[in-house]
C-alpha cells in the first residue's frame, strides 16, 4: 500500500511554517522540481530521526497547473485550479500557487531548518507566494480568543477523512489541500461584546461549549461551516489552520485535508453566499481571506519515483 506523507494525519503541533511557491518557467526548472519532491521526504525522516521528540513532519502538494508541467500524464481524478466564490463583498478568491510546502513540529527552529534544506534544493527555479509562520496562539485558539478545529476528526477517523481510498487508486493515500489566507479585523472584533461574538461563533467563548440548536443562530460560524450530505451525515475535513501575525496584520493559515476537495468547496460556499433567507456566515465580517490555493500531495512511493 503508497505510503503516505508525514505531515498528513498526526496530531496538531505548536509550530507550522507554509510556503505556497510558484514555478519559473524553463525545462531546467521542472527537472529540478521533480528532483526535489522526490528528496522531501527523506530530507524530513532524518532530521524527525534526529529530533524524534520534536515529531517534525511535512507535507509537499502540487497544483493543477503545474502537475500538467511537473508530472504528465496520469493525474488525480479530482484536481482543478481553486474555485473563487463570492456574494457581494464577501470573497474567497484564487491566488498564484504551484507547490504546497507545509513543515510541522514543536520547534521553530527545525521547521525552519528543513526549510532551508528544502528551498536549497529547489533553488532559483521557485518564487515565493507566500511564506507564513504559524503558531500555536494560548490553549489551540484562533486569534479571535475562541478554541480553533473542535470538529475536527479523531483517531483513525482522521485518515478516513484526509485520505484518498480505493476511489482513485492511482493516488491513493494522497490528499487534497485547500489553503486560505485570512485577515482578521482584530479592532472590530474586539469592540463586540463577548456575547455577541458568542452569537457570531455559535460557541461559548471561555469554556467552549457549542450552544444547542435553539441557541444557535443561523448565521453563527459553526452552523455554516457544518455542512451534511444527503443522507444527513456531516461533511467532514482535516484542518491544520493556524494563527499567524506580525506588527503588521495577523490572522489564520487556513489548511483543509481531505480525500475530496467537494467537502471544502461546500462549506466555503455555504460560509461565503447568503442562503434564500439571507443567511451567510457572519464571521466573515471580521475575517477577509486574501488567497486560496488547491493541491494534491501525493502518496510517498510517487514522490520516490519522480527523478
Amino acid at each position: 500500500m503508497p505510503l503516505q506523507q508525514s505531515g498528513i494525519t498526526p496530531d496538531a503541533n505548536s509550530d507550522a511554517l507554509f510556503l505556497v511557491l510558484s514555478i519559473k518557467n524553463s525545462d531546467s526548472s521542472q527537472q529540478i522540481i521533480r528532483r526535489a519532491l522526490n528528496q522531501i521526504p527523506d530530507l524530513t525522516k532524518t532530521l524527525s530521526d534526529t529530533y524524534p521528540q520534536a515529531r517534525l513532519s511535512s507535507t509537499v502538494a502540487v497544483g493543477s497547473y503545474a502537475w500538467d508541467q511537473l508530472l504528465p500524464g496520469k493525474r488525480p481524478s479530482a484536481l482543478t485550479p481553486f474555485k473563487p466564490v463570492s456574494d457581494g463583498e464577501r470573497t474567497a478568491p484564487a491566488s498564484p500557487g504551484d507547490i504546497l510546502l507545509h513543515i510541522r513540529s514543536d520547534r521553530h527552529d527545525l521547521n525552519f531548518k528543513l526549510q532551508q534544506q528544502v528551498m536549497t534544493l529547489f533553488g532559483n527555479s521557485v518564487q515565493i507566494q507566500e511564506d507564513i509562520h504559524g503558531f500555536r496562539y494560548l490553549d489551540s485558539r484562533d486569534l479571535t480568543g475562541f478554541v480553533d478545529g473542535t470538529e475536527n476528526p479523531d483517531g483513525d477517523n482522521r485518515a478516513s477523512v484526509a485520505l484518498v481510498a480505493d476511489e482513485d487508486l492511482d493516488f491513493k493515500n494522497g490528499s487534497y489541500i485547500h489553503t486560505q489566507r485570512y485577515i482578521h479585523n482584530l479592532t472590530l472584533w474586539k469592540r463586540q461584546p463577548v456575547q455577541e461574538q458568542e452569537k457570531v461563533m455559535g460557541r461559548t467563548k471561555e469554556d467552549n461549549i457549542e450552544f444547542s440548536g435553539e441557541q444557535k443562530a443561523p448565521t453563527a460560524h459553526v452552523k455554516k461551516a457544518n455542512i451534511k450530505n444527503i443522507e444527513g451525515k456531516s461533511v467532514e475535513v482535516l484542518r491544520h489552520s493556524m494563527p499567524f501575525g506580525d506588527a503588521r496584520e495577523s490572522g489564520l493559515f487556513f489548511v483543509s485535508y481531505c480525500k475530496t476537495p467537494e467537502h471544502f468547496e461546500k462549506m466555503l460556499e455555504a460560509m461565503i453566499q447568503a442562503d434564500s433567507n439571507g443567511h451567510y456566515d457572519h464571521l466573515m465580517d471580521y475575517s477577509n481571506a486574501v488567497s486560496g490555493c488547491l493541491f494534491f500531495a501525493p502518496s510517498v512511493d510517487f514522490l520516490k519515483s519522480l527523478s
